[in-house]
């Protein structure tokens, strides 16, 4: 990827401007800017692409529109069926997995062999959390990088409505490039929240990110991928890609039906959605 030696891009939270969720990614110098006195933080330098120096508000309007005609859809539960892959564990069950246009989200699998486990995570905030619990129930909570990620995994499209934004999270558009094995329109986001202490900015900017690939054809998410980092905080990265297709429309809502996710390169769960609740 060719990257622009003049372009950087600062990520700032502005404290007096409400209107600023998709434009956190401002313009400035290689060199040396003096901000305004209206952003009270400098969260982190980006080097992107020349092609996301366009506005992202054009194609999150075309994004929404594609998933729910611009109406706005507060929650979504989809139940289905579940393929687990552990190594040379091979697993199957029912699924079910809720999404909250507030970033909230849960999945609950049921599994022949493994038994119960539940990934979930809070509402995208200072203090928000994640955690996981097996078939004994105990709740493991999450490094708190693996919080951070804008979007919720298995229906990004809820957390991409504008209106459902929160401050602190920024999308830039870098127009159409490979996402994964793919060429999409590349979105991508990153969340640096109100109140984050100093020290954990840098880090909190890289854990975030996210790559969104959008069919150009249906405008609808087809790939996102990210990084996450094991639960003792050891420094690590391990790739998850998620591929979305078979989209059904239900109650207005364009749901995909089938929903795959990928660890470090190998296929770990792969959802069949049979039914989907829209609210």
């Amino acid at each position: 990827m060719q990257f622009s030696a003049t372009t950087i891009y600062i990520f700032v939270l502005s404290a007096l401007t409400s209107d600023s969720w998709h434009f956190p990614l401002l313009k400035a110098s290689a060199t040396k800017k003096r901000l305004s006195p209206t952003w009270i933080l400098v969260l982190g330098l980006i080097a992107l692409p020349a092609a996301g120096q366009t506005s992202a508000s054009a194609i999150l309007s075309q994004v929404a529109n594609a998933f729910s005609a611009g109406k706005p859809v507060s929650q979504v539960q989809l139940n289905g069926s579940a393929n687990w892959y552990a190594g040379s564990l091979e697993d199957s069950g029912t699924a079910t997995l809720t999404a909250s246009s507030t970033g909230a989200a849960q999945m609950q699998l049921s599994l022949a062999k493994t038994g119960s486990w539940t990934e979930s995570q809070s509402d995208i905030g200072m203090g928000m959390t994640c955690q996981w619990a097996g078939n004994d129930g105990t709740a493991h909570p999450g490094d708190v990088m693996n919080c951070l990620r804008p979007a919720v995994w298995f229906l990004p499209s809820i957390s991409l409505q504008p209106t459902a934004i929160p401050a602190g999270v920024g999308v830039a558009d870098l127009g159409t490039g490979p996402v994964g094995s793919g060429t999409y329109r590349h979105l991508q986001t990153q969340a640096v929240l109100p109140g984050m202490p100093n020290e954990l900015l840098s880090r909190s900017v890289e854990a975030s990110t996210t790559d969104l690939g959008i069919d150009p054809t249906t405008t609808l998410p087809s790939v996102l991928r990210y990084q996450v980092h094991p639960d003792n905080g050891a420094n690590v990265d391990i790739p998850i890609e998620i591929r979305y297709s078979n989209y059904q429309k239900v109650n207005g809502a364009e749901i995909p039906f089938l929903i795959q996710r990928y660890v470090n390169g190998s296929l770990q769960l792969e959802i069949q959605v049979n039914s989907a609740q829209i609210s």
